[in-house]
């Protein structure tokens, strides 16, 4: 038995098997993968040992487990609900494939989530417009960046901030709710360069009372 092959197996790793949730990106509802392997990957730079620590991990699965070929940018959800993305899908000679793959909220520094909100409007009693807010995804992974600016708007000059959320984001108008229940208008939403990225938003919070 060559070494690839005795690598490929699940007892050399500490996990063994696991039956996971595979989510096609776009491509919903998800598929359950049985003998999914688990290995995670040490953070390579010393100052990632906080905020990386567990965030990288490489997933083998057998290949014939999807009906398609797996792209980055998918995502599996393992035995504990971790949310894992792909980011780079290789094969084996053995007939499993290898998913690098990573936890964005563990990476994230700040260990902060929000509701994303949507706005939706409808028609008043004399015809005027009234927004409502609804919940778009709830409790998503995000992190702040201070960007030291000074936005003006109808709240006057407040602060902008460049804020990452480990999510895909639809184009419309949207809003922020922390988990400390701190509500932020989104200025500016930038999609991922890269499938299974986290997006960029810019937003400065609200400082008048909104329903």
């Amino acid at each position: 038995m060559n070494d690839l092959l005795a690598w490929d197996l699940p007892e050399d790793f500490a996990d063994g098997c696991q039956t996971i949730t595979y989510w096609r990106r776009g491509r919903p509802p998800g598929l359950t993968v049985t003998g999914a392997i688990f290995r995670p990957v040490s953070p390579t730079r010393m100052d990632r040992q906080n905020g990386w620590a567990g965030a990288d991990a490489v997933w083998h699965i057998p290949e014939g487990s999807l009906p398609g070929p797996a792209r980055p940018g998918d995502v599996l959800h393992d035995a504990a609900k971790r949310r894992w993305t792909v980011l780079v899908v290789s094969a084996t000679a053995t007939g499993r494939l290898i998913l690098w793959t990573r936890d964005w909220a563990a990476s994230f520094a700040a260990a902060q989530s929000a509701d994303v909100e949507v706005a939706e409007t409808t028609q008043g009693p004399d015809g005027e417009p009234v927004i409502h807010w609804r919940p778009w995804l709830t409790g998503v992974p995000i992190q702040f960046h201070s960007s030291h600016s000074q936005t003006p708007n109808a709240e006057g000059r407040t602060p902008t901030y460049r804020v990452l959320v480990a999510a895909e984001l639809p184009s419309r108008r949207l809003r922020l709710k922390t988990s400390a229940g701190v509500l932020y208008w989104v200025d500016r939403v930038e999609q991922p360069g890269l499938p299974g990225h986290p997006a960029v938003l810019y937003v400065h919070p609200i400082t008048q009372d909104v329903s």
